[in-house]
């Protein structure tokens, strides 16, 4: 058995630079040109995938490949894999691997040690009842690489993941680096050359993970359901808040790290899922994980070194570089048909015209995709997943544990708390035309409260608990008035640059306004008679 490390990207394919034969150019040239030694070599695979109909060996985190492998002038020659579950972090793979050489495509799973197996497993009836699920057919080029003491292999695969007898076929488009010996901080170096030259993202799903996904939207014949956009219409869908399970036993120092886990592998995810489908809702939730990141490096400021600090910095960079995405979301909803503005015909095409010239003015898709594949975005979260690395391997990181972690949470839950209900509390006074600015004021500090409680509140209740729910509630009801506030803030402004009075939808908006104020003052009312579930 042996413990692959690698990391792994997906290419952004979007014009003649990220063609097949240009990417293998440009790794070839970069590695020449910073002198690194390397050894080229090209190879056709085919891997076939199998478990049992009802997938037992899923069941048990073991996924079975054989590996057909065809290099020029040379036979094919066939290997059989299991790899049992790891970690990933930030699209780095730590997975044990078991490799046994084979005479053709088909597994023989009694080769395997017995160790791999649940007990319960009979060998002799698994045999009998594999079957192959899908199939990954990819050409890979390969560089063994010697560099910094380490000996690290880079794979170039471009392929697709196919299922017998469904037309739908994914491209595999991605770049694997994996650490065949020596320390991984060489890895990390030479996966930071590659961001200088290539439009990557961190890879959270393995080729696997992508097969089974298909195997089973095949199995529903989901071929013939039209996959649809999310309705960027929806600007002001039911907000949640997402949740950083810390166990309530780890110390002080390991909290930061493993919030930073959960978030960076969240925004991963998001950013996979505005790749696949891109959306303003979408790109608006890339950019709460990276305000989730942030606000841990604020709550655990006083324990983070002047370079680990430097990484809040560039977190807030992303934060304003997509910032735009709320008013471009507030915006299609005004100039979306099925909207309540546009159903009572209150937008005329003069200012739709005004909102769409406005819209034209943010980034373009390919403007984002762009964003999120460059070299700036990719070095931030490799240096995040460096302080992940360092912190989790280095002994001599020795923090002073005087307050425990229930008490660290609790002082911040308080003074954020006590914070945001001082602002509310300025709102009790008689309305009057400042109520709007009033409430956006405190939009910051409401956002600060619900972030730190993403944080923290598990370590005082349960995830789901109806007690933090409770809680919550009356400051998301505001959040999302807030949102809305905003919405009818921008069309207003937009309406003083008509050179004609629109008489009937400045009166329909500020009665709405009007609503919306006393329904955030019964939100702010409840919010301030919340009693605390922490001590």
């Amino acid at each position: 058995m042996v413990t692959e490390i690698e990391l792994k990207y997906s290419l952004l394919d979007s014009n003649e630079q990220t063609k097949p034969e240009k990417i293998k150019t440009t790794i070839s040239q970069l590695l020449s040109e910073h002198d690194v030694t390397f050894v080229h070599q090209e190879k056709q695979l085919s891997n076939h995938y199998f478990d049992t109909a009802d997938l037992t060996l899923r069941k048990n985190r073991i996924a079975l490949r054989t590996r057909g492998t065809k290099c020029i002038d040379e036979t094919k020659r066939f290997e059989q894999t299991i790899k049992t579950s790891g970690t990933i972090i930030a699209g780095l793979h730590q997975r044990p691997e078991y490799n046994v050489d084979i005479g053709d495509a088909k597994p023989i799973v009694s080769l395997f040690p017995d160790i791999i197996f649940q007990p319960n497993i009979d060998i002799s009836l698994l045999q009998q009842q594999i079957v192959e699920l899908f199939s990954t057919h990819f050409t890979r080029h390969i560089w063994l690489v010697s560099s910094a003491g380490a000996q690290i292999e880079i794979a170039f695969d471009c392929g697709e993941v196919a299922c017998q007898n469904y037309v739908k076929r994914p491209r595999i488009y991605e770049i694997e680096l994996e650490l065949v010996s020596g320390d991984s901080r060489a890895l990390l170096g030479l996966t930071k050359l590659l961001f200088s030259q290539l439009a990557l993202r961190p890879g959270q799903l393995t080729k696997a993970a992508r097969g089974y996904a298909l195997y089973h939207e095949s199995l529903t014949l989901a071929s013939h359901v039209e996959n649809k956009s999310p309705n960027n219409s929806a600007i002001v869908e039911q907000i949640e808040l997402s949740m950083i399970n810390l166990p309530k036993t780890i110390p002080l120092h390991n909290a930061l790290t493993h919030g930073i886990e959960f978030s960076l592998n969240q925004l991963q995810l998001c950013v996979d899922s505005y790749v696949e489908v891109p959306s303003f809702n979408m790109l608006s939730k890339v950019s709460e994980q990276l305000i989730l990141l942030r606000q841990g490096f604020w709550l655990f400021d006083e324990l983070l070194s002047p370079d680990e600090k430097a990484l809040r910095t560039e977190l807030s960079y992303f934060i304003r570089t997509i910032h735009w995405v709320e008013n471009a979301r507030y915006i299609q909803l005004l100039i979306n048909k099925q909207s309540s503005y546009q159903k009572e015909n209150l937008i005329n095409q003069e200012l739709i015209t005004k909102l769409q010239l406005r819209q034209s003015r943010y980034p373009r898709e390919l403007q984002v995709l762009e964003l999120l594949h460059s070299e700036r975005f990719n070095n931030l979260q490799v240096d995040l997943l460096s302080l992940l690395l360092k912190r989790n391997s280095d002994e001599t990181l020795k923090i002073d544990n005087s307050s425990s972690l229930a008490e660290f949470a609790a002082k911040h839950l308080t003074n954020n708390t006590k914070a945001l209900s001082d602002e509310l509390v300025k709102l009790q006074k008689p309305q009057d035309s400042t109520s709007i600015g009033l409430y956006l004021t405190a939009h910051s500090l409401l956002i600060r409260a619900l972030l730190t409680t993403s944080w923290f509140s598990c370590l005082f209740a349960e995830p789901e608990s109806d007690i933090v729910k409770r809680f919550n509630m009356p400051l998301l009801d505001i959040k999302q008035g807030i949102i809305e506030l905003q919405s009818l803030s921008l069309l207003l402004q937009q309406l003083e640059h008509l050179p004609k009075k629109e008489n009937k939808l400045t009166q329909w908006l500020t009665n709405k306004s009007e609503n919306l104020i006393t329904a955030l003052d019964q939100s702010r009312a409840k919010a301030l008679t919340m009693k605390p579930y922490w001590p």
